[in-house]
């Protein structure tokens, strides 16, 4: 019995070594960038992300629906973020997949969209040389486009988390307020319209640095305005939104929870009570 006991003993010390307590919410992006064991034994990933993100009114808080991403950090410095947002005031639910090397430059997408309970179609978008490919798949049918593709641009696939990545785009040399290019991907209700996309002027201001506390810990930003409406907040090395506030519509995304692979849970906000 004794013996069983230190084996139950030895068991519980070596799982708590996976285990980590809540640290202080100044923990930077730098020191999360951890990875798991299972992450080293993949050649081809360094690191892995998971957050959450509420979707709420600015007002009263009201809870709208809300937002889990996984990134990837490959071996080449191209990154994968995986998307699941649930817009439950709309009715609305979009599964996205994004791609991109290690500059931020889009390579690949694929996006299912679900709008005003109505299923509207999906997506698969790539780069081939100076073209980007479409094929949209919904109630239309099969549809396929080609686009030549600007010399710098970003991909619009409606996720907050990947809103981070169009201030890659921006130049710090440059301008406060910077035009970029933009591809708008269609996400409407509207069926009569496939899930393709367009080339739109994106217009970035660059606001200042500012140090942002959410439930999700404290982190050091850059502040952007996008379309002069859209205020986020981006972290560094891997762009993440740590919150976007449109005023004039009333909305807010906050980071509610922010997971390292290596390290696991950093802080969470109990959004269930919170609804």
């Amino acid at each position: 019995m004794t013996s069983g006991i230190g084996s139950l003993m030895r068991l519980v010390g070596s799982l708590a070594v996976f285990l980590v307590l809540p640290v202080e919410a100044a923990a930077s992006d730098s020191q999360l960038a951890v990875g798991s064991a299972k992450t080293q034994l993949n050649a081809a990933l360094q690191a892995h992300f998971r957050g959450v993100y509420r979707n709420e009114t600015l007002d009263t808080q009201e809870w709208r629906g809300e937002e889990t991403f996984d990134l990837w950090l490959h071996a080449d410095g191209s990154r994968t973020l995986n998307v699941l947002t649930n817009l439950a005031a709309r009715s609305a639910l979009f599964d996205v997949n994004l791609r991109s090397d290690a500059q931020f430059n889009p390579l690949e997408a694929f996006v299912r969209y679900w709008n005003q309970g109505v299923y509207k179609g999906s997506g698969h978008f790539w780069v081939e040389g100076h073209q980007l490919q479409i094929t949209s798949a919904g109630p239309l049918g099969r549809q396929s486009d080609s686009l030549a593709v600007p010399a710098s641009w970003s991909m619009g696939s409606h996720p907050v988390s990947a809103d981070g990545w169009h201030t890659a785009r921006f130049d710090p040399t440059g301008e406060p307020v910077q035009t970029v290019s933009l591809l708008s991907i269609d996400a409407s209700a509207d069926v009569s319209k496939p899930v393709s996309g367009r080339f739109v002027p994106l217009k970035i201001e660059f606001i200042g640095e500012e140090t942002l506390e959410v439930p999700a810990g404290r982190f050091v930003t850059q502040h952007y305005r996008l379309a002069g409406l859209n205020d986020i907040w981006v972290t560094e090395p891997h762009r993440i939104v740590i919150k976007s506030e449109i005023p004039v519509r009333n909305l807010r995304y906050v980071l509610t929870e922010w997971v390292s692979a290596g390290s696991g849970m950093v802080m969470s906000d109990e959004v269930e009570s919170r609804r």
